[in-house]
């Protein structure tokens, strides 16, 4: 009990020194909704999401993923509001939004399944635009620095639904590829934001820093990242400061 007591404590005091970092993730932004080739959950009108990155970019100082890391690592004040952003899947229309990015002095960094770079397609449907390997690398090579890539596993099956062997090889094939990258960094990004404790331990054995979807900030914590969703409805939500 007095135990408990102490590392509430502990975890106030953190956060009265430190302003939290924010870390965002967003998936498919483009002017019009195309249904044969989005998925309505994950899309938000390019407007709608260049008004509400404008909005918290006046609150927060947008950093890389590495950079969120250094300072949860080193910073024993926080004064100042930084924020982080990421994009997941390597949905094709994320190019439709990283010149403007770029222009803003925001970075991404990209989470990639490997799988899907080769044109097999996450649904099984040709209707289907995921980037290639080769429009990835173009993309880095165009708009670097302000893009770093990291590993959202081999495929997207669902990271609580493998057995350990499935999830081990899912991680280690994707890194494979990866790893040959430029802008390639040492992160994982947990499909459908769910996973097991002994998948936390594997990634840590391999010195990737888990990443999670759960809508929490990150005060201190270098060995993991906290992420919340930015699509459609809920950055509208976020822009306006209704969501914590």
């Amino acid at each position: 009990m007095a135990m408990r007591l102490i590392d509430r404590l502990k975890k106030k005091w953190v956060r009265l020194r430190l302003q939290p970092i924010r870390v965002f993730c967003f998936h498919q932004v483009s002017d019009e909704f195309e249904s044969d080739t989005m998925w309505e959950c994950d899309w938000t009108q390019t407007d709608i999401f260049k008004k509400k990155i404008l909005g918290l970019k006046k609150k927060y100082t947008f950093i890389s993923l590495p950079e969120v890391t250094e300072h949860l690592r080193h910073d024993r004040l926080r004064l100042k509001r930084y924020a982080a952003l990421t994009a997941d899947d390597g949905w094709v229309s994320v190019k439709n939004i990283l010149p403007w990015l770029a222009e803003q002095n925001i970075p991404v960094t990209l989470f990639l399944n490997p799988l899907y770079m080769d044109g097999v397609h996450y649904q099984e449907k040709e209707t289907e635009k995921l980037l290639t390997k080769s429009e990835v690398e173009k993309l880095v090579k165009i708009y670097k620095p302000y893009i770093t890539i990291a590993s959202h596993g081999w495929s997207h099956k669902d990271c609580i639904k493998m057995t350990d062997e499935e999830f081990v090889e899912n991680t280690k094939k994707a890194e494979r590829v990866l790893e040959a990258m430029e802008a390639k960094i040492l992160y994982y990004a947990f499909t459908f934001g769910r996973h097991r404790v002994e998948q936390i331990a594997f990634l840590r054995r391999q010195l990737l820093v888990p990443v999670y979807m759960d809508g929490q900030k990150n005060y201190a914590d270098a060995s993991c990242i906290h992420r919340e969703l930015l699509d459609g409805e809920l950055l509208e939500k976020i822009g306006e400061g209704k969501v914590a």
